[in-house]
């Protein structure tokens, strides 16, 4: 089971059709599938270690032996991501929160670039103590293991703090802990 990161996502296009596409791809947890899609070989495979036929056919092919590699190295997530909480801005923006395999899909994001989309996105993964923001090509991660209530908003300045309420969070922690 992997660990949660934490997602917040701003998309804007000069179409807003494909603002509307995303919108749905979101609500329908297709949303890196419907612009970056998995061929349909691919995801009809098992994960395995060692390599089997099939897969040596699958690299072969399409450059991945399954699902998972393919999902890894374009998406930089295992599974598609989906939200209950899609909100369409106005005609060219939407935005939304979900949660991702242990890393945010910052992979995508470089290909839904070159798709025409501008991003922001933020992104908390407090198991492994990353935070970060990703704004059109550039990925600000911080990592903040050993860092306390007290020096973790230092760390990771006020507007991932604020954002993702990670001191308040850790003060919680510190106190239930006592």
């Amino acid at each position: 089971m992997p660990n949660w990161c934490n997602n917040g996502i701003t998309l804007r296009h000069a179409d807003p059709a494909m603002i509307e596409r995303a919108a749905k791809a979101l609500q329908a947890g297709q949303f890196l599938q419907e612009f970056i899609p998995c061929p349909k070989e691919l995801t009809e495979t098992v994960a395995q270690f060692g390599t089997n036929d099939h897969e040596k056919a699958n690299r072969e092919k399409y450059g991945y032996g399954s699902w998972y590699d393919f999902n890894i190295a374009n998406w930089g997530t295992k599974w598609d991501v989906n939200s209950d909480n899609v909100a369409i801005e106005d005609a060219n923006t939407v935005t939304a929160g979900f949660d991702s395999a242990w890393a945010p899909p910052t992979r995508a994001y470089e290909q839904l670039m070159e798709q025409g989309f501008e991003i922001e996105a933020f992104y908390y993964e407090p198991g492994m103590a990353f935070v970060g923001k990703w704004a059109d090509g550039v990925d600000d991660c911080i990592e903040y293991g050993g860092a306390t209530a007290d020096t973790v908003r230092e760390m990771v300045g006020e507007e991932l703090d604020d954002y993702f309420g990670i001191s308040e969070g850790m003060v919680e922690w510190e106190e239930d802990q006592g």
